[in-house]
């Protein structure tokens, strides 16, 4: 079954097997916001192209008479997708949000020991990490990314070395 359409609240992705088909809906989106009297924020509204067609020029596509920017990565839902010949998903920006979460508890809690320490990176900071995990297709090695990652904050509020 094919689904053209992900809607969440405000955010929207677009899929078609065509551009023309791409066009076509985007131009629905367009009479429908007129309808509504809402406008698409332009700025962003992005393209990219995924398969075999991956690297080719489609040329532009148009919402609201103004160019669709295409990029290599569109973020949705606080997911990074990256298209290509296939489509993979970029953990880069989560685990800087979680090492960037991580070190603020660390620096604001330099007087709690290693349990609360613990329980304020459980509550706060392991959930940047695993935001949406569980709805993506995550290879293998990129769980073992995202297990490094708790990983290296456990040994940090223990005090334990890499190897232990």
């Amino acid at each position: 079954m094919f689904f053209g359409g992900l809607l969440y609240t405000d955010d929207i992705v677009l899929l078609s097997l065509s551009v023309s088909g791409l066009q076509g809906m985007l131009n629905n989106c367009n009479k429908t916001a007129w309808d509504l009297s809402v406008q698409f924020n332009i700025y962003k509204s992005h393209c990219r192209v995924i398969g075999k067609a991956a690297e080719m020029d489609i040329g532009q596509m148009k919402l609201s008479g103004q160019d669709i920017q295409c990029c290599q990565s569109i973020k949705y839902l606080g997911v990074y997708l990256m298209a290509g010949k296939k489509l993979c998903f970029d953990l880069s920006p989560v685990k800087t949000a979680f090492y960037s979460a991580c070190n603020s508890i660390f620096s604001h809690g330099s007087g709690l020991d290693e349990i609360a320490l613990l329980h304020l990176q459980e509550v706060y900071s392991l959930s940047v990490l695993m935001y949406a995990t569980l709805a993506l297709l995550l290879k293998v090695r990129q769980i073992t990314e995202l297990n490094v990652c708790w990983n290296m904050f456990i040994h940090k509020i223990f005090g334990y070395h890499k190897w232990e």
